[in-house]
């Protein structure tokens, strides 16, 4: 048996189970580097790492003794985890012992072709391996699990005294990648409660198998309560399942769902700081047009308030000079002199300003910048839900990538964009975070796969939430602009009683400023569109919570969530064609034109 000396990591050697299996085991002190004890390892950093944390003994004499809930788990660890961590390249830490969780995920491995490096991390003084402590030997151990490919054992002769070895472990190998927590039963109080801590703290989202054990339903169903609330707040009163609920990124999956939705599951948390170069592209595009419309949009209508204000202005210049001009007063007549000069000026500025408009701005440009964006956006959520076009086929299916789909798209996009007048003004390249700020819900990473839930909390619940924002914001608005019109008329009436006729033309100029910008920014038509967007969504959202719950398995499952997307989509898509056609609209009877802008819809 060969053995080698680890600087600071400890004792290295290997250990060769009766199952023909070799293993790498490295005994290190409870304060050792972690960095050290992988180095004497020669553990590298993986793409992404998986930690199983879970029921032990426990667990072991539940599947002893039901058959069903063996088979249940022995497909979710070999056909689900496992093989999503293959694929995702990920390293899996457990406690490394032949029982409960770790020896599942271990004969999952073993079942993959032992393609995964597995990590077992167990007090010294508490497990026993060929080679080391004969199995029996010691009081209340249990052996290491023989399909693992790497152990470090912690010199404590405690359970739980290798947990913050485990965790620093885990830091040092999850720097700038993906981390998940796996949880799947457990006693109550037991270590993996101080475990799923450890990992709510480090901000890694936890998938908790519901059904599977105490621990893991106890959060389950505290997490489902406070989500029913549209809170996180955890109604407990203990204080560590508190932070859990309140603090942590749960994901529940039931013990008897389908294999393949677990592993898309775990395989899109393991994916979620490996940015996909094509949806990457996508977001940079979509951020790029995103950005360069809220820029062309506040100058443009900056520039439409400066024009409305100066033609305020030339009528309460005009009506004071006339008021003026018979006063013979040297100094009045000085001040009404100037007052002639900006008389004749300020409507030659409107003129510039209205020429400027027209030529450089137009308007549109903001409208098909935007047009576009929502475009690419309607494109990345497709892309992430895999439905439609993006959908998975059957393995027989020769098929073009949904990557190659996802590029042709978006370059369609931006060659009819290009077509348009925004060919002839620069466009600044957005270099900031991916997903960019306000282009996704606040808990989506912008790469991670789309099941049902989340599809619904972060595209249709958020998309929902921001009609039902704006129409409050518009019907305020629309009511203080109508009502500051109204007093502008009575104010003209009253102007009329008093003989002071001359001045009514000040109103009659504030009425028109008025009313000419909630025209053009059509505030009563997109609140109404808004409030009709909003009830479509809340309707489709319904629709979905409603169905059976045979309806959401498998293939229905499928066809259910393709029709979810495709009416979300749908609606999204309707109110913003409908949008950009009233935009048209307003900016035709602003400019005097038939049509303001070529098409750039997709349909």
């Amino acid at each position: 048996m060969d053995t080698q000396q680890g600087r600071e990591g400890g004792n290295k050697k290997e250990i060769l189970f009766p199952n023909g299996h070799r293993a790498q085991l490295i005994t290190a002190q409870a304060d050792a580097e972690a960095a050290d004890i992988l180095k004497t390892l020669g553990i590298e950093q993986p793409e992404a790492l998986l930690i199983v944390v879970g029921g032990a003994a426990t667990l072991d004499d539940a599947i002893k003794s039901d058959e069903v809930l063996k088979s249940c788990l022995t497909q979710l660890f070999s056909r689900g985890i496992a093989r999503a961590a293959v694929k995702a390249e990920a390293l899996i830490i457990d406690g490394g012992t032949q029982s409960g969780v770790m020896a599942l995920i271990g004969q999952g491995v073993a079942d993959r072709g032992r393609k995964s490096v597995l990590l077992g991390v167990a007090p010294a003084g508490r497990v026993t391996y060929p080679g080391g402590p004969a199995e029996g030997s010691i009081e209340g151990s249990a052996p290491l699990d023989p399909n693992h490919s790497h152990f470090v054992l912690v010199e404590s002769d405690e359970w739980g005294g290798e947990t913050d070895t485990m965790f620093e472990l885990a830091k040092a190998l999850g720097k700038e990648i993906p981390v998940v927590t796996m949880l799947v039963g457990s006693e109550l109080d037991g270590i993996a409660k101080d475990e799923v801590l450890h990992s709510v703290r480090q901000g890694w989202p936890i998938i908790v198998i519901e059904g599977s054990g105490r621990l893991a339903d106890r959060i389950a169903k505290l997490w489902k309560k406070a989500e029913k609330k549209r809170s996180k707040y955890a109604s407990t009163a203990d204080p560590v399942m508190a932070e859990i609920i309140d603090e942590g990124s749960i994901h529940l999956f039931p013990m008897d769902g389908p294999v393949a939705e677990l592993e898309q599951l775990v395989s899109g948390q393991l994916r979620r700081l490996r940015k996909d170069p094509t949806l990457e592209d996508a977001w940079r595009r979509f951020a790029t047009y995103d950005q360069s419309a809220i820029i062309t949009q506040k100058r443009f209508f900056r520039l439409r308030k400066w024009i409305l204000a100066l033609g305020v202005v030339a009528t309460i210049l005009a009506l004071v000079h006339s008021t003026l001009e018979p006063i013979e007063i040297p100094w009045v007549v000085q001040v009404n002199f100037y007052l002639n000069f900006l008389v004749i000026t300020t409507p030659i500025l409107i003129s510039l300003l209205l020429a400027g408009s027209v030529k450089f701005e137009r308007g549109v440009s903001w409208v098909l910048l935007r047009n576009s964006a929502e475009a690419i956006k309607k494109e990345i959520y497709r892309y992430r839900a895999r439905v439609e076009i993006y959908s998975q086929k059957k393995k027989d299916e020769i098929e073009e990538p949904r990557e190659v789909k996802l590029a042709r798209k978006v370059k369609r996009v931006g060659e009819r964009l290009m077509k348009t007048q925004v060919n002839r003004s620069g466009l600044t390249p957005y270099e900031g975070k991916l997903p960019p700020q306000y282009g996704a819900a606040k808990d989506d990473d912008g790469f991670s796969d789309l099941e049902p839930e989340r599809y619904l909390a972060w595209r249709l619940e958020d998309q929902l939430n921001w009609y039902q924002k704006k129409a409050l914001v518009l019907d305020k608005q629309l009511q203080r602009l109508q009502w500051l019109i109204y007093i502008l008329g009575g104010v003209g009436t009253f102007l009329a009683a008093v003989g002071l006729e001359i001045w009514i033309a000040v109103t009659i100029a504030l009425v028109g400023a008025l009313t000419t910008f909630l025209e053009f920014k059509r505030v009563e038509t997109t609140l109404t569109a808004y409030n009709q967007a909003a009830t479509d969504l809340d309707s489709i959202r319904t629709w979905w919570h409603a169905l059976p719950d045979e309806d959401k398995k498998d293939e229905k499952k499928q066809e259910n969530f393709e029709k979810l997307v495709k009416n979300t989509e749908a609606v999204i898509q309707s109110e913003h064609a409908g949008w950009v056609q009233e935009m048209r609209d307003a900016l035709a009877e602003l400019y005097g034109e038939a049509e303001a802008s070529d098409e750039t819809t997709e349909s």
